[in-house]
């Protein structure tokens, strides 16, 4: 099975938008052992990578994962 440049910008605003819903319950199980920022932080995190995919060439997987790396 292969994954498409879509099915990977699909994924990623999938996961982005699954952190945001739950960014208030990772930030609690954070609490438990760290400085309760982790959901805020995960979140922060991966709007700013949907922010950059939209510039990046379709069907440039490489540049995609790159980018998303970079971002986080």
């Amino acid at each position: 099975m292969s994954v498409s440049f879509e099915d990977a910008v699909r994924w990623v605003r999938s996961f982005a938008d699954v952190i945001a819903e739950n960014k208030e319950y990772l930030t609690q199980l954070d609490s438990a052992i760290g400085d309760a920022d982790h959901g805020i932080n995960m979140n922060r995190g991966m709007q700013a990578v949907v922010g950059k995919i939209e510039g990046i060439p379709n069907g440039d997987i490489g540049n995609l994962w790159k980018t998303v790396g970079m971002t986080l």
